[in-house]
C-alpha cells in the first residue's frame, strides 16, 4: 500500500516537515499541518489513510482530534506522537481508540516501520470487509430473503450442503422458490465457475425429451442437422436442475436413472458413451412418493434424487417474512421499470398478511409488479386490492350437506384462476397448484379457452 495517504499534524514545523520529507521519500502521499483545528477542517473535506499527529499541539490536543476524526471517518488509523511518553499516555490513547503509539524522540526506522505495519493493517482490514461483505451477500443465498424460522432452517441446510456433491431434490409449492435454492446450492460450492442449467423438465415436448437431456448425433432423427449437445454434457463440471422432474414420461425415467447410476450417457443415434461430472438437483411440486404409489414415478429414481430432501415453506407459513419481501420487489420492480415505487403503509400490510398467497413468492413478486404499473406515483387505494379480498378462503371450505356439483366448481376454479393470472395459464396452473400440462388437459376438458 505505497500509495496512502498520511495527514501529519506537528506544532514544531521543522519536525513536521521531515516526517513528511521522510515518508513522501517512501512513496506516501502526504499532507502536514500544524493544528488540530486544520486538521480537522482538512478531513472533512479530504479522505486519509493514516493520521500521525503530536499529542500536544498548540490550540486543541491530539486526543481531541482523534475523537473527533473517528466521528468522521471511525475506522481511520490513527498514530499519537509525543515526548512525554508513558504507560499512562499509551493506555489513554488506546481507550480513546489511537490505533499505534510513538514515544519521541523516535528514529526515522521507527516511523517508517510504524507507517508499514498501519498499512499491512489497513489492507488487511479492507480484505476482511471485503470478505465480510461477500460472505453478507452470499448469505442472503440470491435473492432468498428471510428471517423466519422456516427460512433460517433453509439457509442453514443450503448453506451446510452447498460444499458437497450431494443429490438434492427439492420439494415444495409452486412458487416458493425451489429454483432460487438450487441456484444458492451452486453459487455456493466449489462449482459455481461452472455452468448451472435450468432443465424444465414439464416444457420439454415429449418427442424431443431424450436429445433434450442426453443429445443427438447428426442425423439421428428427422430435423438432426447438427450433433446436439444434451443439458447434462451442457452442465458438466457443474450443476443441472432439473425442475418439475414429476414430468418426465417413464421411458426419460429410465434413461435418467442410468446416467445417474454411471455417470455416462449416450447420445440418441450413438453407440459411444460419454463421461460426465454433474452434480443434480431436482425438484416437483408433487409428491414423489404419491407419484411412486401410483406407479408413476419410478420408485428407484426416487432415491437416486432424494438422497437429502429439501422442503420450501409456503409464504402462509413464514407470513413474518411479508415486510422484508414487499420492501426487496419494492425496490426490485421500481428499478426495472424506472417508476415510483410503491407507498406501503399499514392497511396494506395488514391486507397482505390477511391473504393466502396459493401462488407463494411468485404471486407476491407478481403482485407487488401490478400495482406498482397500475397506481398513481406509488398510492393505491382499498379498490386496488380488491383481488385479495377472502382471505384464507380455501383453507375454510367445507362441504355443504346438501353436496356440491364438483365439475361446476372445478370449471369456476379454472376460470377465475385465468382471471387472477390476466390469461398467463402457467400462472393459473401455478395458483390451483397443477402442473402446465395438467391445467392445459383440463382447460381442454372444460372447453375454456385461454
Amino acid at each position: 500500500m505505497t500509495k496512502a495517504k498520511i495527514l501529519i499534524v506537528e506544532d514544531e514545523v521543522s519536525q513536521g516537515k521531515l516526517i513528511q520529507e521522510i515518508l513522501s521519500e517512501q512513496g506516501y502521499i502526504t499532507s502536514y499541518l500544524e493544528t488540530a483545528e486544520d486538521a480537522l477542517e482538512l478531513l472533512q473535506a479530504e479522505s486519509f489513510d493514516i493520521i500521525i499527529s503530536d499529542w500536544r499541539l498548540t490550540g486543541k490536543d491530539g486526543l481531541w482530534l482523534l475523537e473527533e476524526a473517528q466521528k468522521i471517518k471511525p475506522n481511520i488509523y490513527f498514530v499519537l506522537a509525543t515526548a512525554y511518553g508513558s504507560i499512562q499516555h499509551a493506555v489513554e490513547a488506546v481507550k480513546k481508540g489511537a490505533s499505534d503509539y510513538l514515544t519521541k524522540p523516535y528514529s526515522r526506522d521507527q516511523l517508517i516501520f510504524c507507517v508499514e505495519r498501519a498499512c499491512e493493517k489497513i489492507l488487511l482490514t479492507k480484505e476482511n470487509s471485503s470478505l465480510q461483505q461477500e460472505l453478507q451477500q452470499r448469505s442472503q443465498l440470491i435473492d432468498m430473503i428471510g428471517n423466519s424460522k422456516p427460512m433460517q432452517q433453509i439457509f442453514h441446510q443450503l448453506q451446510k450442503l452447498a460444499p458437497t456433491d450431494a443429490t438434492i431434490h427439492i420439494n415444495g409449492e409452486s412458487g416458493t422458490g425451489k429454483e432460487l435454492a438450487a441456484r444458492a446450492l451452486h453459487k455456493l460450492s466449489p462449482r459455481s465457475k461452472k455452468p448451472f442449467i435450468v432443465v424444465n423438465c414439464g416444457a420439454i415436448p415429449e418427442g424431443l425429451a431424450e436429445a433434450e437431456l442426453f443429445g443427438a448425433e447428426k442425423g439421428a432423427f428427422t430435423g438432426a442437422v447438427h450433433t446436439k449437445m444434451g443439458c447434462f454434457e451442457a452442465a458438466n463440471g457443474g450443476t443441472l436442475f432439473l425442475d418439475e422432474v414429476a414430468e418426465l414420461t417413464p421411458a426419460i425415467q429410465t434413461k435418467l436413472l442410468r446416467v445417474l447410476q454411471d455417470s455416462t450417457l449416450t447420445r440418441v443415434g450413438s453407440q459411444q458413451t460419454v463421461a460426465i461430472d454433474v452434480r443434480i438437483i431436482s425438484a416437483t411440486h408433487k409428491c414423489l412418493k404419491d407419484l411412486v404409489s401410483q406407479n408413476l414415478f419410478r420408485e428407484d429414481l426416487l432415491y437416486r434424487l432424494n438422497v437429502i430432501p429439501i422442503s420450501m415453506p409456503a409464504l402462509r407459513e413464514r407470513i413474518s417474512d411479508l415486510p422484508a419481501l414487499i420492501t426487496f420487489f419494492n425496490h426490485k420492480h421500481a428499478s426495472q421499470h424506472q417508476v415510483p415505487p410503491l407507498k406501503i403503509n399499514q392497511p396494506l400490510l395488514q391486507t397482505f398478511e390477511g391473504y393466502s398467497w396459493p401462488g407463494n413468492i411468485r404471486e407476491l413478486s407478481h403482485t407487488i409488479e401490478r400495482l406498482m404499473l397500475l397506481s398513481d406515483d406509488g398510492n393505491i387505494t382499498k379498490g386496488d386490492l380488491s383481488f385479495l379480498e377472502s382471505p384464507k378462503e380455501a383453507e375454510t371450505l367445507s362441504l355443504p350437506q346438501s353436496g356440491i356439483s364438483w365439475e361446476k366448481m372445478e370449471h369456476t376454479f379454472y376460470k377465475q384462476a385465468l382471471e387472477y393470472a390476466n390469461g398467463n395459464k402457467r400462472k393459473a396452473a401455478d395458483l390451483l397448484g397443477l402442473s402446465y400440462k395438467t391445467f392445459l388437459y383440463r382447460l381442454e376438458k372444460f372447453l375454456i379457452s385461454g
